[in-house]
C-alpha cells in the first residue's frame, strides 16, 4: 500500500513538472528567446528537435540497461520497462525528424540529406526500433518475445552513440550547436533550451510511469480472469 501511495505521488508529480515546464519552454521559445540573427523564427523549432531527439536517446538507453537486466534475471517486470520505454522512444525519435526536416527545409533548402550520416544514423535508429515494436507484435508467447525483444534492443541501441557522436566525428551538414563555436547560442537561448530539456525530459518519465500503471492493471486484469476461468472449470 505505502508503495502505491509512492508511486501515485510519483506520477501526479511529473504530470505537474511536466504541465509547468512545457508550458514555460513554449513561453521561453517563442516568445523569451531572441529571434535568431540568421534563420530568423524558424531556429526557434530547435529547441523542441533536440529536446525530443535527447529523450529518445535516453529512452533507447533505457531499453538497452532493462533488456540486459530481464537477460541477467529472467523477470519480465524488465521487459515491460524495456518495450514501454522503447515506444516512448518511437514516438520522439520520430519527433525529432520531423523537426528537423522543417529546420533543414529552412536552412538547406530541402528536408533530407541523405550524404549526412547523423541524419542517416537517426533514420537507422528508429527504423530498428520500429522493427523492436513490430517483433513484439508478432511473437506470441512471453518469455520468447522477452528474449528475442531483449536481443535485439540491445543491438539496437548500439545505433544511439553513433547517431549522437556521428556531427562531432564528422562535420558535413547537421550543426554540433552546444560544445562548438560554430553553432554557440546566446544566453537567453540556452535558458529556453535547457528549459526544453528538462520539459520533455520529465514528460517522459510520466509517461513511463502511466505506461507501466497501465501494466499493472492489465497483469490484475488477468489474473481475475484466471481466477474466474478456475471457477467455470470446478
Amino acid at each position: 500500500m505505502f508503495v502505491m501511495r509512492v508511486y501515485e505521488r510519483l506520477r501526479i508529480l511529473f504530470f505537474s513538472l511536466s504541465v509547468v515546464f512545457v508550458i514555460s519552454a513554449i513561453y521561453l521559445a517563442f516568445i523569451y528567446a531572441p529571434t535568431h540573427e540568421v534563420m530568423g523564427d524558424v531556429q526557434r523549432i530547435f529547441y523542441f528537435h533536440v529536446a525530443s531527439a535527447w529523450v529518445s536517446y535516453v529512452a533507447f538507453g533505457v531499453t538497452f540497461i532493462a533488456s540486459l537486466l530481464y537477460l541477467k534475471n529472467q523477470d519480465l517486470k524488465w521487459d515491460g520497462v524495456a518495450y514501454n520505454s522503447a515506444e516512448i522512444g518511437v514516438i520522439f525519435c520520430a519527433l525529432g525528424i520531423i523537426t528537423g526536416a522543417i529546420w533543414g527545409k529552412a536552412s538547406w533548402g530541402t528536408f533530407w540529406i541523405w550524404e549526412d550520416f547523423k541524419l542517416f544514423m537517426t533514420l537507422v535508429l528508429l527504423l530498428v526500433f520500429i522493427a523492436y515494436l513490430a517483433l513484439r507484435a508478432n511473437v506470441k508467447q512471453k518469455v520468447d518475445k522477452a528474449r528475442l525483444s531483449a536481443v535485439f534492443g540491445i543491438i539496437g541501441a548500439v545505433c544511439v552513440p553513433l547517431s549522437f557522436a556521428a556531427n562531432r566525428i564528422w562535420e558535413q551538414y547537421h550543426p554540433t550547436v552546444i560544445v562548438t563555436t560554430r553553432g554557440s547560442l546566446q544566453s537567453s537561448m540556452y535558458v529556453a533550451f535547457g528549459v526544453a530539456l528538462i520539459a520533455f525530459s520529465c514528460l517522459y518519465v510520466y509517461l513511463m510511469l502511466e505506461k507501466l500503471q497501465l501494466d499493472g492493471l492489465r497483469e490484475q486484469v488477468d489474473v481475475l480472469k484466471d481466477k474466474v476461468g478456475e471457477r467455470k472449470n470446478v
